[in-house]
């Protein structure tokens, strides 16, 4: 006869492994059916001693370019979608927000953040550029003995501003597929010996 304490544990762990196991698999169908969109980055590279290595990721085009008078009655870190749309260049960009679920289109599901400005040093004041949202994918994570080779591509890239993330994006949720700097992919820096 076994012990009640040795079926909970039981239990316990394969509550665990089905968690971790679930979020694994809602990552993949979303890098698999989600639709690609290639954001703008400023990144970084630190370390994290618990995650490991990645790249941080800042985002030129973090706001909705809307009149202010349109974010009357947000409050801060409040829930939004955001609709996103690729320019001519190939680059996302949000193009409108809302309170409910778009029915059509892609679109994320983030916060809002405030106010997102700009200095106008022509005008000496800051103008606003519209609704600053949260990017909730902002970190690219790789293998620990390639960071080295990969963190020079960034730095460079950094320099010269051609760097962007590839991100897919699936009813709201999004998942960092690949960085590229100047030309070179991330991933398939990493993949190299």
């Amino acid at each position: 006869m076994k012990r009640p304490g040795t079926l909970i544990l039981a239990l316990l762990i394969a509550v665990q492994f089905g968690a971790v196991l679930t979020l694994i698999r809602s990552r993949e169908h979303i890098l698999n059916a989600g639709d690609a969109f290639r954001f703008k980055t400023r990144p970084i590279d630190p370390a994290d001693p618990f995650q490991g290595r990645y790249v941080s990721l800042g985002f030129e085009d973090d706001y909705i370019p809307v009149p202010n008078i349109q974010a009357t009655g947000l409050r801060y870190r409040e829930p939004i979608y955001a609709r996103i749309e690729s320019d001519a260049e190939g680059f996302a960009r949000f193009t409108a927000w809302s309170r409910e679920r778009p029915k059509t289109g892609a679109y994320l599901k983030t916060r809002y953040l405030g106010e997102r400005g700009h200095w106008d040093a022509d005008g000496r004041r800051s103008a606003s550029l519209g609704l600053h949202v949260d990017m909730p994918f902002n970190r690219f994570y790789m293998e620990e003995a390639k960071a080295p080779r990969a963190e020079a591509a960034v730095r460079e890239a950094t320099r010269s501003t051609n760097c962007w993330a590839v991100v897919r994006i699936l009813n709201g949720k999004a998942v960092v597929e690949d960085v590229v700097a100047k030309g070179i992919s991330l991933r398939d820096l990493s993949a190299q010996k």
